[in-house]
């Protein structure tokens, strides 16, 4: 099982420098263990003693059917913090496993995770008493990078379940806003929107710094901080869009120059009706400096002013829709 969970993840025992073990203390099954991982093991490499091994069991007694899950999440943050955690209360190995002979050594003590290979890679081992065996390997997750450039105007959105705990949650954002100085504001809104849950309580920061999201908060400014409370959930969406008489140029320009989605839409349904009435719309709806009473005189035109209303609608819905 070992070796078969080696393979299938495509890495070498080498490259493991951790074994979360099921490790349950026992004369009998802790050696059968390690003599099964040192099998796995050597089949890759002949090294001696360069991985850790530990159990979870020694902090917290075992779970019995939540063994695995603890010594998993427990392997987790250990690559998460780049620090393998102590077997608990070690003084000496169980007399018959000689440690020396296999690529594995008890992990007594908090010490940093080194990743001599490159990347931090570990195993975790359970096994069930009814005979259900299991091995996961785990890596490392890439570090965090800061999103790419993102357009002007950012929003903030803070959900909670009371009134009392939204203003607490409000107050906390505007907190580390203001100590988190790294933190792309791109990357709170989105985790905000899309990284937490969704409650009844809802409040919305329209921004475009930093700056400008604390000093929202704080002040509560009614144009850019807007608070309601949900009282039915699932309604249907439904988009409602003007007709004839709401056209002017340069409408939706602002999101045609910012906005990929919304161009890409645009751009789209422009060459249809290029072909259709041998007119671009583009030209017209966003000229060039000096040109615009000419395109106002053009869009006037109902064959253009239809097309044209429905573009940009069509385009904006699309981009409401990616969002």
């Amino acid at each position: 099982m070992i070796s078969e969970a080696l393979a299938n993840a495509g890495v070498g025992a080498e490259t493991i420098s951790y074994i979360e073990a099921h490790g349950t203390g026992t004369a009998l099954g802790d050696p059968i263990e390690i003599r099964a991982l040192s099998k796995a093991f050597s089949v890759g490499t002949e090294k001696k003693g360069y991985c850790a091994i530990g159990s979870v069991k020694t902090n917290i007694g075992h779970l019995d059917a939540a063994a695995g899950m603890a010594g998993l999440i427990k392997t987790v943050l250990a690559l998460q913090h780049k620090q393998m955690p102590a077997t608990l209360h070690y003084q000496q190995a169980n007399p018959n496993i000689n440690f020396g002979e296999t690529p594995f050594y008890v992990n007594a003590e908090l010490r940093e995770w080194e990743s001599g290979s490159g990347v931090r890679r570990a195993g975790v081992s359970s096994f069930g008493v009814g005979g259900t065996n299991a091995h996961v390997i785990l890596e490392e997750a890439p570090e965090p990078q800061a999103g790419s450039e993102s357009r002007a105007w950012q929003m903030l959105m803070v959900t909670a379940k009371s009134g009392v705990a939204l203003e607490e949650a409000s107050e906390n954002l505007a907190r580390y806003l203001k100590q988190e100085e790294a933190a792309e504001l791109a990357d709170v809104a989105y985790t905000l929107q899309v990284g937490r849950s969704g409650f009844d309580h809802r409040r919305v920061v329209i921004c475009r710094d930093r700056e400008e999201a604390v000093r929202a908060l704080e002040e509560a400014d009614a144009g850019r901080v807007y608070t309601s409370y949900r009282e039915v959930a699932n309604r249907p969406v439904v988009l409602l869009f003007p007709g004839q008489g709401a056209q002017h140029v340069n409408m939706g320009r602002g999101l045609y120059e910012g906005e990929a989605e919304y161009r890409r839409e645009f751009d789209k349904c422009a060459e249809i009706v290029n072909e259709e009435i041998g007119v671009d719309l583009r030209a017209i709806l966003y000229p060039a400096l000096g040109d615009e009473e000419s395109a106002t005189l053009e869009l006037e035109e109902t064959r253009i002013t239809q097309p044209a209303l429905f573009v940009v609608e069509y385009a904006l819905a699309k981009l409401w829709e990616s969002y």
